[in-house]
């Protein structure tokens, strides 16, 4: 119920960001057709302060003026003495200069290309550079009457223009919202996280539980047959209850070293005594300790123990907990008569061990999880491997605060290979 409660709230957020996304979207729409509207205002009082000035000059001008006047080209012939008038003072007038200041005054800097039209919309005054926009010029330019004459000028840039008067309010908003979409995709993260976690410390604790019941109770039972005065044991019987209880108290040894061993990785105070160690040395203790157990299931180890120079700088403890996790975990996921095969080699700077099993493998989908701490490999309905997730990420930590590497090689169904490189000096702070 909490876990939907949570799915719903998680839902309600996203809904409510995008729909900030898409209210700010709709603003600055809003806002640009706002300032396209106010750009259009503003050219259009530009381009009456430019006509008002060329037509009160243009009256003044008489036609002996026009027809004495040297050097000047007129497109069209026939042209009415006013036009005639309003297009000798536009040559007279350094009208580039002019729109551009004009404009200016305005606010508006934007490019601008401008020409003179008649009323069958051919050119009267079109300089070279503006005739590639003459179809622009007629179709989406601002005009303002110059007497029988249309006065056209057209912006090839607005829209860049309108956007970088907009930038400011676009990045902000922009940033706003990549922000809020960061922070909700952290906190879903971060709850999908959780709502995991809390799974598998669940599934851990009925686990955990599981495991201490059955050797608890059996040293119970053991104890009671030993004490009970009315039941008469014989030295044989007595011998098995008492290996029974000490079966069963060094598995609860085990079970609380690994949950110790978690709890170091966990708070990440791992303490290390490094001294001269002979790793072959603490290979081989490890593998008598486990030779009963792993006989008992029909399996065996072979040692190829190659390196040349075995002898590191580490934690012997904590190394020898590296080597019993591994071996045990190949055991645990092996078949019966399970074959674990342990090398060692020298590197330049230190020697590499391998620990291979012929087990069931690992998916690849699960490889890269292998060392997470409580994680644990799916097996389906098969409920028969027993732990608790916590070894491999204890081994993981443990080689990384001695500075060395580990990685896993598997193919499911055929096996899996622990790789550990360890330095002769790890020159741990």
């Amino acid at each position: 119920m909490q876990g939907t409660k949570i799915s719903w709230l998680m839902g309600v957020i996203a809904l409510a960001v995008i729909a900030v996304g898409f209210i700010q979207v709709k603003w600055l729409v809003t806002s640009l057709e706002l300032q396209q509207k106010v750009f259009d205002s503003t050219v259009e009082q530009s381009l009456n302060t430019i006509s008002h000035w060329i037509l009160v000059e243009a009256d003044e001008m008489s036609i002996d003026s026009v027809s004495s006047s040297q050097g000047q080209t007129f497109i069209a012939d026939g042209l009415q003495r006013k036009s005639r008038a309003v297009l000798l003072r536009m040559e007279s007038l350094p009208m580039d200069s002019l729109l551009v200041l004009v404009l200016a005054e305005n606010g508006i800097t934007a490019q601008a290309v401008f020409g003179a039209f008649d009323r069958y919309g051919q050119p009267s005054y079109l300089e070279g550079e503006s005739e590639e926009y003459r179809d622009l010029l007629i179709e989406e330019g601002y005009s303002v009457a110059l007497g029988p004459l249309q006065f056209r000028v057209y912006f090839p840039d607005i829209k860049n223009h309108l956007l970088k008067s907009q930038l400011g309010a676009f990045l902000l908003s922009g940033v706003m919202i990549l922000v809020i979409s960061i922070g909700l995709i952290y906190v879903m993260r971060s709850v999908l996280k959780s709502k995991e976690l809390v799974r598998i410390r669940r599934d851990l604790m009925n686990n955990l539980t599981h495991e201490l019941k059955t050797p608890i109770s059996t040293i119970g039972l053991a104890s009671e047959a030993l004490g009970d005065n009315d039941l008469v044991l014989n030295h044989e019987q007595q011998k098995h209850y008492i290996n029974m209880i000490r079966t069963e108290n060094k598995r609860l040894g085990v079970l609380v070293e690994k949950v110790l061993q978690a709890s170091l990785t966990d708070s990440k105070v791992l303490t290390l005594y490094i001294q001269e160690l002979n790793v072959h040395d603490i290979i081989k203790v490890v593998v008598k300790n486990v030779t009963m157990q792993v006989r008992r299931h029909g399996g065996k180890i072979e040692l190829y123990l190659n390196a040349t120079n075995p002898i590191i700088n580490a934690d012997k403890i904590h190394i020898t907990n590296v080597i019993f996790n591994l071996v045990d975990n190949a055991l645990k996921y092996s078949p019966d008569k399970a074959l674990i095969e342990i090398y060692s080699s020298g590197t330049p700077d230190g020697i590499e061990l391998r620990v291979k099993d012929n087990g069931l493998g690992i998916p690849k989908e699960y490889l890269g999880k292998v060392f997470e701490r409580l994680f644990r490999v799916p097996t389906g309905n098969v409920h028969d491997v027993k732990g608790f997730g916590l070894g491999l990420s204890y081994v993981k930590t443990v080689i990384e605060r001695h500075n060395g590497h580990i990685y896993v090689e598997s193919e499911y169904g055929k096996g899996t290979t622990f790789i550990l490189n360890l330095k002769i000096d790890p020159n741990i702070s």
